[in-house]
């Protein structure tokens, strides 16, 4: 029975050479499976641990990998390509080791260094997805994602006839600001400014820095009037208090046009619906900077 499931057992390897089975479910292999949950390149497909309640055996649970209580089952019933030992026992390697060989177990100081290399990486890639799709002053999602965003939300509008509304804002002055203080002081008022619009919205809101001195909210679910409210509520958070920087205190205001799906023709396609939405948004911002700054515009 045995020589049976090993040659399955190497069957799954030549097929599906990315199975993995972690021994010991301890707070290092809960580590270890919350870090390949979402590894293409290994997949966790059973945990191992004599005690059913080690913080491993139930994360695994809760992502819907299996868990057994004996190694040698485990390893009969998964046929792994790959076991990672972090029970620190010598016997439990021997018993992985006599079923899948000696290359097909890595234990010890080795699959801590493999957990850290596949962590290290995952951080690296999350840096730089964090990167692609963020404004590095303001931590703000950047107008690439904002784009990708927008369309998403339009095509939900369009398809199950739901609100949404747009609020371009565009700092007041703000060449002055760094014109008369330099741009250290510039660069804190964006941040500080941003902070404050976002601080007064929703989780499900979005706050993009659009270029510049020039921020986007998207507001799902949102009608104008909603949007207008919102709109003049930041408008009012950012004027009271003026942005404190280097002993210098800068008063700061902002313009902004308001747009709304219910003003558009829904039978249009979704770009030509956001460029749209977009193009009502700009123009009102232009009217509000024209008409004397410091105030919220929506048609």
């Amino acid at each position: 029975m045995t020589r049976l499931n090993t040659a399955h057992s190497l069957k799954h390897l030549r097929d599906d050479p990315s199975r993995v089975v972690v021994l010991g479910a301890g707070r290092d292999g809960a580590a270890m499976v919350r870090t390949f949950q979402d590894e293409s390149l290994m997949k966790i497909i059973a945990v191992v641990d004599v005690d059913e309640q080690a913080p491993g055996m139930i994360l695994a649970k809760e992502f819907g990998i299996k868990t057994y209580t004996d190694v040698e089952e485990a390893l009969m019933a998964s046929a792994p390509c790959l076991v990672f030992n972090l029970t620190g026992n010598e016997m439990v390697e021997e018993v992985a080791a006599s079923i899948l060989g000696v290359g097909g177990v890595i234990g010890g100081a080795a699959s801590r260094f493999v957990w850290r290399m596949v962590t290290d990486l995952k951080e690296t890639k999350n840096d730089l997805e964090f990167q692609a799709t963020h404004d590095v002053l303001t931590n703000l999602v950047n107008r690439r994602y904002m784009l990708e965003q927008l369309q998403l939300e339009v095509g939900r509008c369009k398809r199950y006839g739901i609100a949404c509304s747009v609020v371009m804002v565009d700092l007041d002055n703000f060449k002055q600001v760094n014109d008369q203080f330099g741009h250290a002081v510039g660069d804190e008022v964006l941040r500080v400014v941003s902070a404050r619009i976002k601080a007064n919205l929703r989780a499900t809101d979005t706050l993009a820095r659009w270029g510049g001195e020039e921020f986007l909210v998207l507001l799902p679910h949102t009608d104008k009037i909603t949007a207008v409210n919102v709109a003049e509520k930041s408008l009012d958070v950012v004027q009271k208090s003026p942005v404190k920087c280097c002993d210098i205190k800068v008063e700061v205001s902002f313009s902004a046009g308001v747009a709304s799906f219910e003003e558009l023709d829904d039978n249009l396609p979704v770009k030509e619906i956001l460029d749209v939405l977009l193009g009502n948004a700009d123009k009102r911002l232009y009217q509000a900077k024209e008409g004397g700054r410091a105030q919220v515009v929506s048609g």
